[in-house]
């Protein structure tokens, strides 16, 4: 078998079959033995064979005696085509043949009625895929959906006592079904599903409402165990169709109007599972512990499954693992260790289909959206679990088991009702909206300080706000480039004071009608200077004041500071001070500015904000910068929030990376300090500023738009389905989930997704979406989607090369060496060094797997012009 695997069976060799008395080998009808001699002894060393009395023998190894032990190889001449004969679905061949190494034959069709086949298997025994299977069983029904589950473990059920024990109805099982198709004498599986129709009305559990609903077929009415009456693997005659058994089962889910068909296997590498695991119109669900058993036997056989039945990309369903009864605090480098292997074993398997229109460049990150293991970690409350379906379901709800099954679910939510149909847009024009909404957000600060309204209201600045309703703030807001800091800071301007900018965000209760005084703002904003300078000269003329000084005459204060101040902390905090009194008008260079501030305080109370700090600092890589911006991120900060009664506060909106340069030693507890404020974009927050921008461009069907504060994940998601579809394909397609492909494509190895960037895939694929047809259930096209990713990564590295000097040189650096290069590589192979590998892990553009290789995150990737070998590495989930 090892050597029809790896190709290696010679022309003339048709068959090989081995017993205990002999081997034979099925040969042309021109082969001599001595060309059979030749070949065994080049293949099992030489003097492996011996001739007695004009028999061929295969010698064997026996330590007890020098004698000579074989076993007699007989030849048998034949003309036939053996070797190609057809197979079934069976862990192993009945005969070794040439196409043993080979996949199996293909399905001709999908199952009846487009019915979704989902296999739950485990190498060993107890490590949760009953309640696995049960959870998943559960969360479709309650979504709606109308489930056949099935107890196909006839030697240990699990399904069947639960039921058994809620005195369900037993007069059909799966035994009964084996039978029956057994008995079929036309080959045909009609008769018996019309057959199960009639008894599985009675054999439903729980209440779903109206449309959901779980249907059982237990294993089996036996009461005494012991083995099967009936195994699976005798339907599989030459006589009947090559899947005849899990074309059976989803005809029967068919007839009784589910949806979906859920199968619980036999654990181990057992011919009772093989027919159904080998059909790869099935979702193989591998479940696993983290035990070494467990793990290396499920990747052995996942291996072996995948090399006689592999998935084609976009026609089956990618196979899947779930990682149970893990530990977050003890075993989480052993986790992710293992969930990349484990996703690499998927990928490997899941084939890109010959004449797919699949973008070669998104294929990877579909694959690596389609294998990532999913991870369910231990629970005490499933250690021992009541007997009977009602209370075993309880018990997973209670532990949200299902959350961890979402990305599995295969009935989509329902559908939004419009309230008026006769108001629909056309989708061309609501695509047209789309982008150019979008298109107008992408630098939306450049508009941002003439208005106040409509701007989506994160949860940091929710927090900010609600927690300086009475004082005002001094903190830090941290974000990566492109997160929203200069959007938030012109919002900020634009409202004029803190009590209006907490009005404009809907928070209610503040009280502190406190002036905005921007200090420094971002120069690349078209309108912010003039903007800027009104605040400023308004503030002074507050304090009895004529004019604040301008913007240029506080970037000139700070540069000569950066010539002349060197490392001097105390130097640079009083710099940083009489910045604050230039901006209030009152830049006295005869007074201390700390006696100015106290004098101001006196007077009025005032936010003073600060942005655009890498413009102004550039690079961190001389130290006077650090120090410079060290002392406002930390000594600045302390000293105004010593001010008796903090009367005058300051937010400044910084940039991550600098942050983590300027602090070296203490940077993680700064950030931690002021975290909750952070501008941090993850899966779900990116889902929701995708939601808010297509809302404001009034281009979602009425009825299918609801406000975005307040509503849960699957709200957000179901809410997003008129917007980009729920998987990119369509409802029954093996595509990914869009809403989990999107923030993949977009995020990096921090699990971050910046704001612009969701922002400009917006614009870019409702852009490319206009000429497409064929899509009228969405917006955006998945075609669209695949090639907005390609030249959103392109601009990504073109914006990153202009704002960070130090980030965008090792891109550029990176580019030029891409030629030909895959991820993951080495080093040596991109010639970057490893500070600088490490400055882009912190950045989150790499990540090091166990292995000392480097991965790029996808935004990344594309734009740089690196391949990928097979998949892409996913680290959001």
């Amino acid at each position: 078998m090892v050597l029809a695997s790896h190709s290696l069976l010679p022309d003339w060799l048709d068959r090989a079959d081995s017993w205990w008395d002999g081997l034979e080998l099925s040969v042309g009808t021109d082969i001599e033995q001595t060309t059979v001699e030749r070949w065994l002894n080049e293949t099992f060393g030489q003097g492996s064979t011996a001739v007695r009395n004009d028999t061929l023998y295969l010698k064997l190894d026996d330590p007890r005696t020098n004698d000579f032990i074989g076993l007699p190889v007989r030849l048998e001449h034949s003309d036939s085509e053996a070797g190609y004969a057809p197979r079934r679905p069976v862990l192993r061949d009945r005969h070794i043949t040439r196409m043993s190494g080979k996949p199996l034959d293909r399905p001709k069709c999908e199952f009846a009625d487009g019915v979704q086949l989902v296999a739950f298997h485990s190498f060993k025994g107890g490590v949760g895929r009953t309640v696995h299977a049960v959870a998943m069983a559960d969360a479709i029904a309650a979504q709606g959906g109308r489930v056949l589950l099935v107890d196909a473990d006839l030697e240990a059920p699990g399904i069947t006592w639960m039921y058994k024990s809620q005195s369900g109805s037993m007069d059909f099982c799966y035994e009964d079904l084996l039978a029956l198709l057994h008995a079929s004498e036309d080959g045909t599986w009609d008769s018996v599903v019309e057959f199960g129709e009639a008894y599985l009305p009675n054999q439903q559990v729980g209440r779903y409402g109206e449309h959901g609903s779980v249907s059982i077929l237990p294993a089996s009415r036996r009461t005494l165990l012991g083995p099967p009456r009936i195994d699976p693997a005798i339907l599989l005659t030459p006589d009947r169709p090559q899947y005849f058994l899990t074309e059976a089962i989803a005809g029967l889910a068919a007839r009784i109007g589910a949806e979906v068909a859920i199968v619980d296997l036999r654990a181990g590498a057992s011919e009772l599972s093989a027919p159904i695991l080998l059909d790869p119109r099935v979702q193989r669900v591998f479940v696993t512990s983290l035990s070494h058993q467990s793990l290396s036997g499920t990747k052995d056989l996942v291996r072996q499954l995948m090399r006689r039945a592999p998935s084609l990309q976009g026609r089956d369903p990618a196979s899947a693992v779930v990682v149970t009864q893990y530990r977050p605090d003890i075993h989480g480098a052993q986790l992710g260790s293992e969930c990349a292997e484990l996703s690499d074993i998927l990928a490997e398997s899941l084939q890109g289909p010959e004449g797919s229109d699949t973008d070669g460049e998104a294929d990877a990150l579909d694959r690596g959206v389609l294998t990532q293991p999913l991870c369910s970690p231990f629970r005490e409350e499933l250690l021992a679990l009541s007997s009977t379906w009602d209370a075993v379901v309880r018990a997973l709800n209670m532990c949200r088991v299902s959350d961890v099954l979402k990305p599995l679910l295969l009935v989509p939510p329902p559908r939004v009702v419009v309230d008026d149909p006769s108001a629909l847009v056309e989708p061309r024009e609501l695509r047209r909206r789309l982008a150019k909404t979008a298109f107008d957000l992408v630098y939306a600060e450049q508009g941002a300080m003439a208005s106040a309204d409509g701007f989506l209201v994160t949860d940091a600045m929710s927090r900010l706000i609600g927690d300086h309703r009475t004082e005002p703030p001094v903190a830090l807001v941290i974000g990566a480039k492109g997160s929203g800091k200069t959007f938030m800071f012109a919002k900020a301007c634009a409202a004029r004071t803190w009590q209006q900018f907490a009005d404009d965000s809907g928070i209610e209760g503040s009280r502190l009608d406190a002036p905005i005084v921007p200090v420094l703002e971002s120069p690349n904003l078209d309108s912010t200077t003039n903007s800027a300078q009104v605040l400023r000269d308004s503030f002074a003329r507050r304090l009895g004041g004529a004019e604040a000084d301008t913007y240029q005459t506080i970037v000139d204060l700070l540069r000569r500071g950066l010539q002349t101040l060197g490392t001097d902390e105390i130097a640079w905090r009083r710099l940083w001070l009489r910045c604050l009194c230039a901006a209030a008008g009152r830049n006295d260079t005869d007074r201390e500015p700390e006696d100015i501030l106290a004098d101001i305080a006196k007077l009025s109370s005032a936010v003073f904000v600060i942005d655009g700090l890498e413009d102004l600092l550039q690079t961190m890589t001389p130290v006077e910068n650090q120090v410079a911006l060290r002392v406002l991120l930390v000594d600045v900060v302390n000293w105004l929030r010593a001010m008796r009664g903090r009367p005058l506060g300051l937010l400044v909106f910084v940039r991550q990376d600098l942050v983590g340069r300027a602090v070296p030693q203490n940077s993680g507890q700064l950030m931690a300090r002021f975290g909750p404020y952070a501008l941090n974009w993850g899966q779900e927050d990116a889902l929701r500023l995708a939601l808010w921008v297509a809302r404001s461009a009034d281009a979602l069907p009425r009825g299918a738009v609801p406000d975005v504060d307040d509503l849960s994940y699957e709200d957000v998601t179901q809410a997003l389905i008129p917007l980009w579809g729920w998987k990119l394909g369509t409802e029954k397609s093996k595509e990914a989930r869009s809403h989990l492909w999107v923030p993949a494509a977009l995020g990096d190895f921090n699990n971050q997704v910046q704001a612009r960037d969701v922002v400009l895939f917006l614009a870019d694929a409702a852009t490319k979406s206009l000429p497409d047809h064929g899509w009228d259930d969405r917006l955006l096209v998945p075609s669209a989607m695949r090639r907005a990713l390609l030249s959103c990564s392109r601009q990504k590295i073109d914006a990153i090369q202009q704002e960070n000097q130090e980030v965008g040189g090792l891109l550029v650096k990176i580019e030029n060496n891409s030629g030909g290069v895959t991820v993951p590589f080495q080093l040596k192979d991109i010639g970057l060094k490893p500070d600088e590998a490490a400055f882009l892990i912190e950045s989150g553009v790499f990540a090091r797997d166990p292995d000392g290789r480097y991965w790029v995150a996808e935004i990344y990737r594309h734009g740089l012009g690196l391949g990928s070998a097979r998949r892409a590495r996913v680290l959001w989930r």
